[in-house]
């Protein structure tokens, strides 16, 4: 396969990805029969692991053009122009960290002989091991491959974890609870919305002695719950049903759904709500979190939770705070969030509960704690702002402006990005 990414005009038999090219491209899997569709799909993973390959050496590129300040990182890369989501993306940087170690299963992916899976096992076996134990698995590199060629993914994950235990114990006779300590250092909450579905995710990583207390408190809660169900003498409610309302009821200690609840709604349709009036037209009404709520559903909600009004420019609260205080304030995050529901950068869709509040003029260089200069903004743009030399600047009507460290302009424009539906 040539390296300057065109298709070379051999045989078949002197180019298999070619072969496997025409396969996909001239056939039609409707007609095929068993044994023809085998071959068709052994064919469209080979070119799926071309693919990828060259997803590999785009990223590589991409990843020396962000040392140098001219592009961004490879992962906001990967989710803008190769429309792949966060947690996607991600894992595709991580396989071009293995393929630059491992050249030897780069080119196999590139040669359609192991696929991108593959090369994800090792990602994912090796995530936890240090320096030394990292050089010991890499230099496995051509055994594994020979795996690789004999063994399906799941298999060669399996083995990959073996490998990477076994090196862990060699080097270290307390493996087994450093293991634990890593994976309580990489504990973590993920909270996402499927974009088909609209369906709200919370994904929970944690050690094993973290996911027991956890269990306990839902099988506790569940427990309750499912002897309150069985005395109401109506319909049941679904196993999944309880045990959604088993978590909730845990973590709220047995509040249930009924909390704080921040709704930022304009002023026309709070004015219409206390009014009474049941106008459709009520402009923004959201969650802090930026989910559209019917106004029928906000004043359901409102007869058991508190409401925290958020106006913005009233003269209730003290929003600016000058050099008086160097962090945001409750109220100052607040107001921030009623402006911006995700990272104030271009390419980010981080929501705003997980951004710091940063000032675009540094604090310590005379910033001030004020609205107008103050912005929501992600770890990892955070970072490179202050260790990647990139400058953020925002002006009053929030229009920002992010520029490179080599001081050209990657982007400008309006970072309001809450919903307001026409009235």
């Amino acid at each position: 396969m040539p390296r300057d990414g065109t298709i070379s005009n051999d045989s078949p038999a002197e180019s298999p990805i070619a072969a496997a090219f025409a396969v996909v491209r001239d056939s039609d899997p409707d007609v095929l029969d068993s044994d023809e569709l085998s071959a068709y799909l052994d064919a469209v993973s080979q070119v799926r692991a071309w693919c990828d390959a060259r997803q590999v050496r785009a990223t590589q590129r991409q990843r020396q053009l962000a040392a140098e300040g001219r592009a961004t990182q490879p992962e906001h890369a990967l989710s803008n122009h190769g429309r792949q989501s966060s947690k996607d993306a991600k894992t595709a940087a991580e396989r071009e960290a293995v393929c630059t170690s491992m050249p030897v299963f780069e080119d196999a992916l590139d040669q359609g002989t192991v696929t991108a899976g593959h090369v994800d096992a090792i990602a994912s076996a090796t995530r936890n091991l240090d320096e030394a134990e990292r050089a010991e698995f890499v230099g496995e590199a051509e055994n594994l491959l020979d795996d690789a060629h004999d063994q399906g993914v799941d298999q060669f994950a399996k083995n990959c974890r073996g490998l990477a235990k076994s090196i862990r114990a060699r080097h270290n006779a307390r493996a087994a609870e450093d293991e634990l300590e890593q994976q309580r250092k990489q504990s973590k909450v993920t909270r996402w919305v499927d974009n088909t579905t609209g369906m709200h995710k919370t994904l929970i990583e944690c050690d094993p002695v973290t996911d027991r207390a956890i269990w306990a408190a839902i099988q506790t809660a569940r427990g309750r719950l499912r002897r309150r169900d069985q005395q109401t003498g109506g319909a049941r409610t679904s196993w999944d049903r309880l045990t959604v309302d088993a978590v909730v009821d845990a973590v709220t200690n047995g509040h249930g759904a009924n909390g704080t609840l921040v709704v930022h709604v304009g002023l026309d349709g709070l004015t219409d709500t206390m009014n009474g009036s049941m106008s459709a037209a009520v402009g923004l009404c959201e969650t802090d979190t930026g989910v559209p709520v019917p106004i029928s559903t906000m004043r359901r909600l409102a007869c058991d939770a508190d409401i925290i009004p958020v106006v913005l420019d009233g003269d209730g609260v003290a929003l600016d705070q000058g050099r008086a205080k160097r962090l945001a304030t409750a109220e100052q995050r607040t107001a921030i969030e009623a402006m911006h529901a995700t990272c104030v950068h271009p390419d980010c869709t981080v929501s705003i509960d997980d951004c710091r509040i940063h000032h675009t003029t540094p604090w310590q260089y005379g910033g001030r704690t004020d609205l107008a200069d103050l912005a929501p903004v992600c770890e990892t743009h955070h970072h490179l702002v202050h260790e990647g030399g990139w400058e953020l600047t925002i002006e009053p009507d929030r229009t920002a402006t992010w520029t490179r460290p080599d001081g050209t302009i990657y982007w400008t424009g309006p970072t309001n990005d809450r919903t307001r539906p026409a009235a």
